[in-house]
């Protein structure tokens, strides 16, 4: 007798499917795929939390910072027709930037947001202004001098937009930080190009013109957004309670508190690859003949920063700060030292270089989320800020090594930098991990 099914409706209950037969192997992927792309409708639910206007203006508000470092470097070499004065000019930008930014963080902790920012906004334009003074003058001391200033007084949007989302809604932080990490390596793709069109188009001072111009319009309204109120200014009763607070859990638990060190460490290292692999890709680009080809290399490194960095939120809670680190630094690792086997052909050098920047965005997203998670009470946006000061040095460092190494040992060589940062990343989070000192839950957990 046949055992088909017939078509006739039939009032028994279905008999149980045994398991392991309920689905395909397609099924499943369809199910995972489904799983994988539900995870990126939570961006829908930032501007819900911020407001709609919040994340174009904190996109944007970041461009003109992003422009200052080409823009220095352009102006330097117009204004004076010296490389290496134009070099000197946006070391002293780097430097100032990195003193600047944790003083802003800790007086926008103690002040507040809105008159920090506003105050920042306006000391900004008045240092690019003179800078256009400086470079007018050809004077190579008043150029340099002027872009320490330049630097010291460069508006911190990012730290202090990840410090609103972390008073706004805790536990949206993972989603907005994974959208604060790709607005950052947008903004420094799209801030080079910006000063490359407009000084081949008008000029070389006008990058600095439509920086000061969009750091006017654009930093103001980051200030004067309604989700400044989410961070408040603090009384001094209000600081001298945390300090009370910070000293007692001290005295409860001293173990935590190298773990502070642990993120700054990691944003350091992150800048030594940044300064090292952009200042190899250029010398490469150089030696292959295509000396412009620099700056498109480290686009394409941006690129794939941007696209893993909006993914993080693809990846499971459960899988934790440590282990994300830990697998994005092996495979920073491994891209690495692919650039280095791959130098100086371009080509191999696209492919690997992209493999690379893979690698970059989730650890900017989580370096970031440690950082926040150890920060101290009503401490956030020094925290925050360090980091900036941490990529800023690393840069300068990276840089420096990696032209040295290209110039008196070979061009790969100075691939070498950003192999040895990779590493330095990867035991930083396995001494981390293995201490087992937990870290603390984002605070809406």
């Amino acid at each position: 007798m046949s055992t088909r099914p017939t078509t006739r409706p039939s009032s028994r209950p279905a008999e149980p499917v045994p398991p392991g037969t309920a689905s395909t192997p397609g099924a499943v992927v369809r199910g995972r795929w489904r799983t994988f792309t539900s995870s990126f409708a939570q961006y829908r639910d930032l501007p819900q939390v911020a407001g709609r206007t919040y994340l174009p203006i904190t996109f944007l508000a970041r461009l003109p910072i992003t422009m200052v470092p080409i823009a220095v470097l352009t102006l330097g070499e117009v204004a004076t027709g010296s490389t290496a004065v134009a070099g000197v000019a946006a070391a002293s930008a780097a430097l100032g930037e990195a003193v600047g930014a944790p003083v802003s963080g800790a007086l926008a902790d103690r002040r507040g947001q809105r008159p920090v920012l506003l105050s920042v906004a306006g000391l900004h334009v008045v240092a690019l202004v003179a800078l256009l003074l400086a470079a007018a003058s050809a004077d190579p001391v008043a150029l340099v001098a002027a872009a320490a200033g330049v630097g010291l007084t460069v508006p911190q949007i990012g730290p202090m937009s990840r410090v609103r989302w972390m008073a706004m809604s805790p536990r949206h932080v993972r989603t907005a930080f994974a959208f604060e990490g790709t607005a950052d390596e947008v903004g420094f793709a799209l801030g080079p190009a910006v000063v490359g069109i407009t000084a081949t188009l008008v000029g070389g001072s006008a990058p600095v013109v439509v920086a000061a111009a969009l750091v006017a319009v654009l930093v103001t309204a980051f200030a004067l957004h309604p989700s400044v109120r989410s961070v408040p200014s603090r009384s001094a009763e209000d600081r001298a309670r945390e300090r009370d607070a910070r000293r007692a859990a001290t005295a409860a638990g001293r173990r935590r508190e190298p773990l502070v060190l642990v993120p700054l460490v990691g944003m350091l290292a992150i800048g030594t690859f940044f300064g090292g692999s952009n200042t190899a890709l250029t010398a490469s680009a150089a030696d292959a003949g295509v000396p412009t080809a620099g700056g498109l290399l480290a686009a394409a490194m941006a690129v794939g920063s941007a696209i893993t960095a909006l993914a993080v939120v693809a990846l499971p809670a459960s899988l934790g700060p440590w282990r994300r680190w830990a697998g994005a630094a092996v495979l920073l690792v491994v891209g690495s030292s692919l650039m280095l086997w791959a130098a100086p052909g371009i080509p191999l050098l696209v492919a690997t270089t992209v493999l690379a920047g893979f690698a970059v965005g989730p650890l900017l997203v989580t370096i970031t989320d440690v950082a926040g998670r150890l920060a101290p009470e009503g401490g956030a946006g020094l925290a925050l800020t360090l980091l900036t000061s941490g990529i800023v040095l690393g840069v300068a460092l990276g840089s420096a090594l990696a032209g040295l190494l290209a110039e008196s040992v070979s061009t790969s060589a100075g691939f070498g930098v950003g192999v040895v940062a990779a590493v330095v990343l990867l035991v930083l989070v396995l001494v981390a991990a293995a201490t087992r000192r937990p870290l603390p839950a984002p605070a809406g957990d």
